[in-house]
């Protein structure tokens, strides 16, 4: 199910152009500024990096030996550490989903073969803590990915899976965050590692990277521009790319993907060309070249800059030629005042919202956002759920625009805040009853067993005892503990026909039997003692129902699950 929750598109401008050339000679005259920090503060030197903006603050993070998360506030131009990250990754592209970054298809440690990260990181930029998403699966796991973000779901494209030894893929999937479901999409046309992926006028663009392998791993370059058109779910190959680089840096502007930097076998220094792609026309230009050659630095737009900082000067790694230097790029788009991902005139004409207040509605979700999720940026609770849709989009990954995001029966409003379960899990206590039938019994979807019995709720109702009591026979044994806990037993363990049955027995062989018989006869009330002491055995054999009921119920959920 494709949910189009909150997207903050990763390198993505939103731009309202009355015409491509005009904006095409405003990038023209644009060139690349130093930018100078306003307490002397700097980016950490780093590369095989990455960087995303989130509002108006750019997160740098990555890079090869473990290096910092760090933030730079483009309000107050400083710089800021926040802290390590959950284990040393590099060779990433993240991407932003409301206040969260996503690390998904890196690798950690050493060259040549560095290991592909299962794990998906998940990077809460409002709390500053670290979190997992799930994980790719084994059969499709890589490195040097590139990624987008296209209506609330995260695509992956190419990457490699042995590092820089000849494991480059032309894979494509597809990841939702919410429902954590793995798609398997067609190839892309060609394979590529150590490039970005860009989503511009509906279309991603993989454009630049190489195929990666020993002994030389930057001879291998890339020159074919693959392009997917998400309204047609179809790959087409556009014109070859200028200059064939690995490692750049890139973003959109207008109908253009721009792409900067990089490193190439031909030249020990790094590149830095910048180009810009047509996918209108599909045709490629020349733009003003970065001031500073780097590449697998971080870059990121925020408003109408685009950022470029750290990266290697020179071909391949090393940390003597690792660089702090920190530019931008005045993309010239339509200026969007409020940072909120939507240009003014965009807000004034189509959407009706408040050019200089980022959250019109106020209901804690940017207009930017909402509109990407397909909510209301007017309406503070666009599917009248009871949640406002910032709650929704930042905090339960709930559909702003579906009341009910997991489609068991019950609003996402009711489950937060009447239940206590989860909007986004139609079994939250996973014992085997969707959250809707336990409020229909009476159990609580939250809690595996209602009645604190032993047995889940589940296992109660096939088994046939009531799962909101926990002694369904009320004789004083909790039905986990009943050898049958849908009879009442009597003195001793046994059931109450077992033990009128022995006694009887028992009383009628002693009154009848003389002194002689009577130790013949207690020979017969042996066997019958025996024979009632049978049926008490079968009455403590039935006490194995209940175990036996847990493990078929068992057996059905598993196969229900796999």
């Amino acid at each position: 199910m494709q949910l189009p929750f909150a997207s903050s598109l990763c390198l993505l401008i939103v731009t309202c152009l009355h015409g491509d050339g005009a904006f095409a000679d405003a990038l023209d005259e644009t060139s690349w500024e130093t930018v100078e920090s306003s307490d002397d503060s700097t980016a950490t030197k780093r590369h095989e990096a990455a960087a995303v903006a989130v509002g108006d603050n750019l997160y740098l993070m990555g890079g090869r030996g473990n290096r910092p998360v760090e933030v730079y506030d483009s309000n107050t131009k400083r710089w800021r550490v926040i802290g390590d990250l959950p284990d040393e990754l590099h060779h990433f592209q993240p991407v932003v989903i409301g206040t969260k970054i996503y690390i998904i298809g890196a690798f950690t440690c050493c060259y040549p073969d560095e290991p592909s990260v299962q794990t998906i990181h998940v990077f809460d930029t409002a709390t500053e803590q670290w979190s997992t998403a799930g994980n790719i699966p084994s059969n499709r796991l890589r490195g040097s990915a590139g990624a987008v973000v296209h209506d609330g779901e995260i695509y992956l494209v190419g990457g490699n899976t042995k590092g820089h030894d000849g494991g480059a893929v032309n894979w494509f999937d597809r990841y939702d965050p919410v429902s954590k479901d793995w798609d398997t999409l067609p190839d892309a046309p060609h394979a590529r590692d150590h490039f970005m992926a860009v989503v511009v006028d509906g279309k991603l663009v993989a454009a630049a990277g190489r195929e990666s392998d020993q002994p030389d791993p930057f001879d291998d370059a890339v020159r074919q521009t693959d392009v997917y058109d998400f309204s047609t779910n179809s790959w087409s190959t556009g014109a070859n790319i200028p200059t064939a680089r690995a490692g750049v840096f890139a973003a959109s502007a207008g109908n253009e993907v721009l792409v900067a930097g990089g490193e190439i076998d031909t030249s020990g220094v790094a590149l830095s060309t910048n180009e810009a792609y047509n996918v209108r026309n599909n045709t490629w230009r020349t733009l003003n070249s970065l001031l500073q050659g780097r590449h697998s630095g971080g870059s990121a737009v925020i408003g109408s800059k685009w950022h470029v900082v750290s990266g290697s000067v020179r071909r391949g790694g090393g940390d003597s030629n690792e660089t702090s230097s920190h530019e931008v790029l005045d993309l010239n788009t339509d200026p969007d005042g409020d940072g909120d991902g939507l240009s003014d005139s965009d807000e004034e004409s189509i959407y009706n919202t408040d050019p200089t207040d980022p959250d019109s509605d106020d209901d804690g979700a940017n207009d930017g956002a909402e509109v990407a999720a397909g909510s209301d940026p007017n309406d503070r609770d666009s599917d009248d759920d009871q949640l406002e849709d910032g709650e929704e989009i930042n905090e339960h990954l709930t559909n702003p625009v579906s009341a009910d995001t997991d489609e068991d029966g019950i609003s996402d409003g009711d489950e937060v805040l009447l239940w206590n379960s989860s909007p986004l899990l139609m079994d939250t206590d996973n014992d085997g009853l969707d959250d809707a039938d336990e409020i229909e019994r009476g159990t609580r979807p939250d809690l595996a067993d209602t009645d604190s019995d032993g047995l889940n709720d589940g296992a109660e109702i096939i088994a046939g005892t009531d799962p909101l009591k926990a002694d369904t026979d009320d004789d004083g044994l909790s039905d986990s503990e009943d050898p049958d806990p849908l009879v009442a037993q009597g003195e001793g363990g046994q059931t109450a026909g077992s033990e009128t049955g022995g006694d009887t027995a028992g009383e009628t062989d002693a009154g009848s039997g003389d002194d002689t018989g009577g130790n013949a006869d207690s020979g017969t009330d042996a066997g019958d003692g025996g024979t009632g002491s049978s049926s008490s055995s079968g009455g403590g054999s039935m006490g194995l129902l209940p175990l036996f009921l847990l493990c078929l119920w068992s057996r059905r959920v598993v196969r229900q699950r796999s």
